[in-house]
């Protein structure tokens, strides 16, 4: 090394410790070993105790890179520790050791930058002073060389994060901790921050863990051989960067691309694996939804098995302290919930240089598997044609909450593979595909029928209509009817139910102009003069209004008007437009079912509508006279924007 050289980084190191220390003395934090006229290879080989990490250093030929090439913080092992990493990999001499292993060893102990015990320490007292932090654990990146070997990210705590968390360290190691630790590792009492001209050497008292990857780590653990294995499943592998040639290096790297990519060192994460134990609790319940071995979870859908390893990864690395009081950051797969109901199932950690991998006794549902849409999923085997259309379109739109696991109601019919008719949903034309979707949206209720006594005679409202259930058969507006093929459920969740049906409901198209309200009246010859008072009144062009329109009219007939005295030829807007308005309820569907019932609803006028009874019985009073729709036949018709009743008296 060129004496200017050394000079240039005497001067650099003295103007940075002038800088962290300028508000206190130096002697005050840092160690007084002190040797900046000597690099941290030349500084390593005057101490005894580490000859042997020197002499790997030398035989990879790194002594030149390390000395000069860089800041660092260098974790010195012992000649002990060096031992421990020869026989631990099964050899006897460090001379016998692969050059790549030695290159990875040390590497491992060659933090990027220059860090003494107070830049840390500093870091804890100012959070510990604060709120909790995300990232208390402070990590540092090792050094690498290319694709040859990966940087690691290492966690080092000081005294001031045991003094509010030694739980949580615990909880990650299961060892007490406390001092200046690195991973598990004990840092010297005595022989710390000594400083050299490129960086400062901490020296080690037990050998620094080797942590694996996110992926790797699970796979070591027994307990969690399920979990490893669905996420093993979503493993790819792509190729190296190019180099400053444009060559591409063929070195084929793990990646996941579908999910959190935990093979990446640099990606931060906390794991909540369920245990093989609590998967089996979890799906065995289910099994007869997927079939496979008794006992075995080798047939649950691979979309399942997915929903479950992207909730079991978050973002950042937390605490169980952060976990415990539902820090609002934390976003269990994204999606944030009561992560404090999580702490309680924490069973055992396993140890990861990227992640903070907590084994829990309870699966994390995804809000799909928390909600009704999940059976479709789970029931994949007998509803193949419904999870392709949920591939494809957006059938399952409003079924689950994806934010906040709050569900809005729902009750699904299903039609099993078995009965779906025509072309396979990915053999459907972009329009007929479209057609089949609508179809099946007719069939998703925005009700929980359990929370309503179960199916009983009424109508059950839609995105495409209402539906009619009468008799164990579900009738659309056309009078066309489906059977329900069992009583019973097929899937439940806390938002509703799945419930099994053998063909189609015909959706009603709410912006069909052709069948508003006033297009059913116009078309009815009983309704002649009601329809032309409408038309004096000025009220055409508002009861042929579509989307967020909707009405139901109790259209008197022509004999009830002409039995009432009603003359729309000598009558004035204004009169017919009060007339009209009596039999007119705005935004509501009222059908003779008995669900509207009690209580009082305005008329267009303004006017107080009450109801009372249920089908042959329903009735509807205003101004102290009731009138029902007759005959019953003639009632709930629906159309586009609304539903109309016959009826053949007036107010």
């Amino acid at each position: 090394m060129k004496q200017i050289d050394k000079y240039f980084i005497l001067s650099y190191v003295f103007l940075t410790i002038l800088g962290v220390s300028c508000s206190k003395k130096f002697d005050e934090h840092y160690n007084p070993i002190a040797r900046v006229d000597k690099n941290i290879v030349e500084t390593l080989g005057e101490d005894p105790e580490l000859l042997d990490f020197v002499k790997i250093i030398d035989k990879i030929g790194l002594r030149k890179a390390l000395g000069e090439a860089a800041i660092y913080t260098c974790l010195a092992p012992t000649n002990e520790h060096v031992q421990v990493f020869v026989e631990a990999n099964g050899f006897r001499t460090i001379d016998e050791v692969p050059e790549s292993l030695l290159r990875q060893y040390v590497n491992a102990h060659f933090i990027n930058g220059m860090y003494y015990k107070y830049d840390i320490e500093k870091r804890y007292s100012n959070a510990a002073e604060g709120s909790l932090a995300a990232t208390k654990a402070t990590y540092y990146t090792t050094r690498a060389e290319g694709v040859l070997v990966n940087p690691k990210s290492v966690r080092i705590f000081t005294q001031p994060f045991f003094n509010v968390q030694a739980d949580d360290y615990k909880a990650i190691y299961n060892i007490d901790g406390g001092g200046f630790t690195i991973e598990s590792a004990k840092v010297h009492e005595i022989k710390y921050d000594i400083s050299a001209a490129n960086g400062v050497i901490h020296v080690l008292t037990s050998p620094l863990p080797e942590l694996p990857i996110t992926d790797a780590a699970a796979a070591l653990d027994g307990e969690i051989s399920t979990f490893s294995k669905w996420l093993e499943g979503h493993v790819s592998y792509i190729l190296g960067p190019r180099d400053q040639f444009g060559w591409v290096d063929t070195t084929l790297i793990r990646a996941y691309s579908s999910v959190r990519n935990v093979a990446d060192e640099s990606v931060l994460s906390t794991v909540f694996a369920p245990t093989d134990e609590a998967m089996l609790a979890y799906f065995t319940p289910y099994s007869q939804h997927f079939g496979g071995t008794p006992g075995t979870l080798d047939s649950v859908p691979e979309f399942v098995r997915t929903q479950v390893i992207r909730t079991a990864l978050l973002a950042e690395p937390w605490f169980k302290s952060d976990v415990v009081r539902d820090n609002p950051k934390i976003r269990v797969g994204g999606f944030p919930q009561e992560v404090s109901k999580i702490a309680p199932t924490i069973v055992g950690s396993v140890l990861s240089s990227n992640s903070v991998i907590y084994k829990v006794n309870k699966v994390v549902e995804s809000p799909i598997l928390h909600s009704v849409e999940g059976g479709v999923y789970m029931r994949e085997k007998f509803y193949n044609q419904w999870v392709q259309m949920f591939r494809s379109t957006n059938l399952e739109d409003g079924l689950t909450d994806g934010l906040y696991y709050q569900h809005a109601d729902k009750t699904i019919l299903v039609q099993p593979d078995e009965f779906w008719t025509g072309p396979a949903a990915e053999d459907l034309a972009a329009a007929d595909r479209e057609i089949r979707r609508t179809e099946c949206r007719t069939g998703i209720f925005n009700i929980d029928v359990r929370k309503d006594g179960g199916f009983r005679k009424r109508y059950y409202p839609t995105e495409f209509g209402w539906i009619l259930f009468d008799n164990n058969k579900f009738f659309d507006y056309t009078g066309n009817s489906v059977s329900l093929l069992s009583a019973n459920p097929v899937w439940e969740k806390g938002n509703g139910a799945i419930f099994e049906i053998d063909g189609f409901l015909n959706p009603m198209d709410p912006a069909d102009l052709t069948r508003t309200v006033f297009a059913l009246i116009a078309a009815d010859p009983e309704y002649a003069q009601f329809k032309n008072a409408i038309i004096k009144a000025g009220l055409e062009s508002e009861l042929n209004l579509t989307g967020f329109f909707t009405y139901t009219i109790f259209a008197p007939t022509n004999t009830a008007m002409q039995a009432a005295g009603i003359n729309v030829a000598t009558s004035t807007p204004e009169q017919m437009r009060a007339f009209v308005g009596n039999y007119v309820i705005p935004n509501r569907y009222v059908f003779t079912d008995g669900v509207t019932q009690g209580g009082l609803i305005p008329n267009k006028n303004g006017g107080m509508v009450s109801f009372s009874g249920a089908w042959e019985s329903f009735s509807m009073t205003y101004s102290q006279k009731a009138i029902k729709p007759t005959p019953l036949t003639a009632a709930n018709v629906q159309g586009s924007n609304g539903v109309v009743h016959k009826v053949n008296e007036t107010f």
